[in-house]
């Protein structure tokens, strides 16, 4: 008995010493941290009482002006914040051959959906990135667009539909219907009915994937956090329902079109271009090429429907909050847009949309306040060393950009809980900071359907300003209070409006 009670002593005691010198990581090499604990670390609340955009304003908020770097803990595993916007620049862009990959948990073996450019690393990222970086040109973008205003008259027909009945409107669940709609038939020719249904089986899933409960975000910061134990319990990255639904959608779409030599102006149709010649460039077709397996072109299928669709509805349903919620700004794009729908007769055009200037500010503005991707994930893939802090980064760190940070500071964007769109006139962006705004990332490893996903909201401020008139309904909280489970920017009781033909 004695001689099991001292193992049991030993096994604590060293347990206690590696957690120990765990947590004081940082703080052994002179880096200034937040306030760890066993065993969550810093993330102690996230997800419940607070949000992990709080603790990531809570680590720059120490460092900033005093230290290029702040220290966290994800666990017992410790991750690096960068608090300084030219070391951010230096690893995003000039360095990024040392900084290239995400450091996602991706186990294609068990969960073939994770395999997506998202959050592979390495050669298969730049193998990938490469093949599809051609089906998001403009010409390829542009080739939507037809669908995209076709599904905008749904859009707008589901206005009217409030309008007569005297309902107030929930803008965020109107706008997830449009972009899952728009990005369910640009992705893959599927008829997703959200408007006309208040909702759809995609939506759902969505839910699954960015909705997380508390316990699934310590999860997924466990599997990141020990990948290689991960891959050996063959754990997924994502819920089984997600992959069960997902796989066979895709698979089912593909065989069918294949069988019927169907072809459509979309991302899919790229997609087994690429699965079936290994290029979609007829230019390039030639014997040798690499090609896509079936499961890599799901795997891209889910990330371009997933993040398009959700990033896009949180962009737009905001937007639409601040228009509502500024008349005299929503009075100064509206004229703007209808002063350059005349030059194209009267219709929403791809040409149109891009001469739109104050617009973009709007937007641009909007994804500051509310950024949807609101910190970058980086992993040094060698040691790095840091001057400004005298710290060399160890091979495997994760680093953290913290961008809703950047576009909440005070002395990057004076009064940052302001919504003004001039912030972003050309004069005004000459005198910040290159990379004080990034809400797509920055580097090779920006986000690569960036241009469909403006393109996407732009049409959708355009479509409402250019027929309505959108006021701020009685039932939405102002100013908006943030919702702390959710991982997207996504206000608690929603977004309510009123909207009346001009």
């Amino acid at each position: 008995m004695a001689v099991w009670l001292l193992l049991l002593v030993a096994v604590a005691s060293l347990l206690y010493y590696y957690v120990w010198r765990r947590l004081s990581y940082w703080k052994a090499r002179g880096i200034p941290e937040v306030d760890p604990s066993f065993p969550l670390g810093d993330l102690k609340g996230v997800g419940s009482t607070r949000g992990f955009n709080d603790l990531l304003d809570d680590a720059y908020g120490r460092a900033r002006g005093k230290s290029s770097t702040v220290g966290l803990y994800f666990l017992v595993s410790p991750a690096l914040v960068v608090a300084d916007l030219d070391l951010a620049k230096q690893i995003l862009v000039k360095d990024f051959n040392l900084f290239h990959d995400r450091g996602m948990y991706v186990n294609e073996r068990d969960d073939p959906l994770s395999g997506h450019l998202f959050s592979i690393g390495g050669e298969r990222w730049r193998y990938l990135r490469n093949k599809l970086s051609p089906t998001f040109t403009s010409g390829k973008i542009k080739s939507m667009f037809t669908t995209i205003r076709e599904i905008g008259d749904e859009f707008l027909a589901t206005f009217d539909k409030c309008i007569a009945q005297g309902e107030a409107i929930d803008i965020k669940l109107l706008c997830q219907c449009f972009t899952c709609d728009v990005v369910g038939s640009c992705a893959f020719g599927l008829q997703c009915n959200s408007l006309k249904n208040g909702g759809s089986k995609l939506l759902e899933i969505g839910d699954k994937v960015f909705r997380q409960s508390p316990l699934r975000m310590v999860y997924s910061v466990a599997i990141g956090t020990f990948p290689a134990l991960s891959r050996a319990l063959r754990l997924p990255a994502l819920p089984g329902e997600v992959s069960a639904f997902f796989r066979p959608l895709v698979r089912s779409t593909v065989e069918h079109r294949e069988q019927n030599a169907i072809e459509r102006p979309d991302f899919l149709n790229l997609l087994i271009q690429l699965k079936n010649k290994g290029t979609v460039e007829e230019s390039e077709v030639r014997e040798g090429l690499e090609k896509l397996t079936l499961d890599e072109v799901s795997a891209q299928a889910f990330v371009f429907f997933f993040a398009g669709f959700e990033t896009s509805s949180t962009t737009l349903s905001f937007a639409l909050f601040e228009l509502a919620n500024n008349p005299t700004i929503q009075e100064r794009v509206r004229a703007e847009v209808l002063e350059k729908l005349k030059l194209h007769d009267g219709k929403i055009t791809y040409d149109a949309l891009k001469e739109m200037t104050y617009l973009d500010q709007v937007i641009n503005e909007t994804l500051r306040l509310y950024t949807p991707v609101p910190q970058l994930f980086r992993v040094a893939n060698e040691s790095y060393h840091i001057s400004s802090c005298n710290l060399t980064v160890e091979k495997g760190t994760m680093v953290l950009i913290p961008v809703h940070s950047y576009h909440h500071d005070p002395d990057l964007f004076p009064e940052p809980y302001r919504f003004d769109p001039d912030r972003f006139a050309p004069e005004s962006i000459k005198t910040r900071h290159s990379h004080a705004f990034m809400p797509f990332g920055e580097g090779p490893r920006n986000c690569i359907g960036m241009r469909f996903g403006l393109l996407e909201v732009k049409f959708g401020v355009v479509q409402v300003l250019s027929k309505l008139r959108v006021t701020v309904h009685e039932r939405t909280t102002v100013p908006l209070r943030m919702s702390k489970t959710s991982g997207f920017p996504e206000a608690e009781g929603g977004i309510w409006l009123n909207a009346a033909r001009l």
